[in-house]
């Protein structure tokens, strides 16, 4: 009795202990937006570019649009990266719902696949009128989630300035207003220092974690961010004067599990030189985290 006691508590001594070590690791996924293969320099052809990005060691690079879907899946799969998450426009004008019809089959092709889908909201109908319209928004991301949680795949309302949807507090309205558990928010931080600026970031990332399922990450600069241009929130991670390093910790502190993003809109420099600069910046974010929490 002594013995299976003695094995008992030593059992449950490792478990803490593992589970202490996994809070100790930004071990989270880490992959580049598909706007990464725009910047200047990038490699030609699907096949190519995920060679790229799995020298650099990136976990994948996301989709976009219903399209090109499969084919860049396939290209992906061969070299053995992942599309971790694809970027899927959604409307409402006329009062109807307005997708590709190509997303259900997009959803079934990808069951099991740990796939998670953006949306970004769209709707000049009622772009004025956004209680009723987050009605609207809610119905059908309630159809989807619905349809999407057949095949295990994720949905995620993704706050973009000027669009239907800007901020991470209205994401979060819909996404409660739908309440499925496959369906949750995007945190965007260069939208977000677009949209709200540097002010109160900490106390809405807190109210946020429990639904987010990605954030996006880039270099940026600190100041009136509300008045700059996305040059100067959209750069390298680890180039600018604003340290995303705090946004990463403190998620990481309170519990997020969900993916990074890198977000590389219309970066200027090179394409291997701006990925290569990210990951050495994510890598040392990594080890900083490490070493803090031991």
């Amino acid at each position: 009795m002594k013995r299976l006691l003695f094995l008992l508590i030593v059992l449950m001594l490792n478990g803490l202990l593992s589970c202490f070590s996994q809070a100790t690791k930004l071990d989270n996924i880490f992959y580049c937006f598909n706007n990464a293969m725009r910047l200047p320099n990038a490699p030609v052809g699907y096949t190519e570019q995920a060679k790229l990005a799995k020298k650099l060691g990136y976990y994948g690079i996301s989709g976009s649009g219903e399209e090109t879907y499969s084919e860049f899946r396939k290209a992906l799969d061969q070299v053995g990266l992942a599309i971790p998450e694809t970027y899927i426009s959604l409307k409402i004008d006329s009062g109807i719902p307005n997708y590709n019809p190509l997303l259900k089959e997009l959803i079934r092709d990808s069951k099991d696949r740990n796939l998670l889908i953006a949306l970004h909201l769209h709707s000049e109908l009622y772009k004025n009128n956004k209680n009723e319209g987050d009605v609207k928004f809610a119905e059908v991301l309630t159809e989807l989630a619905d349809y999407a949680a057949k095949f295990n795949v994720k949905l995620a309302v993704y706050p973009h300035f000027s669009f239907y949807c800007e901020t991470i507090g209205h994401t979060l309205k819909l996404v409660k207003m739908a309440n499925r558990p496959n369906l949750g928010a995007v945190f965007n931080l260069c939208h977000f220092l677009k949209v709200e600026g540097e002010a109160n970031m900490e106390e809405q990332v807190i109210k946020a974690i429990p639904y987010l399922f990605m954030v996006s990450l880039s270099g940026a600069d600190t100041g009136d961010t509300q008045k700059m241009d996305w040059d100067k929130l959209i750069q390298p991670l680890g180039v600018g004067s604003y340290d995303p390093y705090p946004l990463v910790k403190l998620l990481k502190d309170n519990g997020y599990k969900g993916k990074f993003g890198l977000q590389c809109y219309n970066i200027k420099s090179d394409c291997e030189v701006a990925l290569t600069k990210s990951m050495d910046t994510w890598k040392t974010y990594k080890k900083r985290y490490s070493k803090e929490k031991h």
